[in-house]
């Protein structure tokens, strides 16, 4: 498949240590550093908590998955979480397959998510 399309990333930091990322275009071995580089700077800058929009993503192949991991693992250890959102057909079946709905939290929008990490917020402070 060609990059014709590219990736383009929209940051949205919101208060506290969150921060909702959406992706758009084509997350593959020539775009997945700006997709890993974006992540790492959130969670380098204390936002430790991430929601990523694939709503918009028309392709990803195992390059792209490395990203979202490596950017997983790195939320992990911070105490935090990236939960993903907007996963449509071929990406929720990509997912599937590789079993990785299982490592990762998925909701079907980005005001579930945020109501899922603002119980996480509460239940580690009380």
């Amino acid at each position: 498949m060609s990059n014709l399309i590219g990736l383009q990333v929209h940051t949205r930091r919101l208060e506290g240590n969150t921060a909702i990322v959406g992706l758009q275009g084509e997350l593959d071995i020539s775009t997945s550093p700006k997709a890993r580089e974006a992540l790492i700077a959130l969670l380098t800058e204390g936002c430790r908590h991430l929601i990523v929009n694939l709503h918009r993503i028309d392709y990803i192949d195992s390059t792209g998955l490395g990203a979202l991991v490596g950017a997983l693992r790195r939320a992990r250890e911070q105490g935090g979480e990236l939960r993903l959102v907007g996963l449509s057909g071929r990406v929720r079946r990509l997912f599937e397959i590789t079993h990785l709905t299982f490592a990762f939290p998925i909701d079907n929008n980005e005001e579930s998510a945020l109501a899922q990490i603002g119980a996480a917020k509460v239940s580690t402070t009380t």
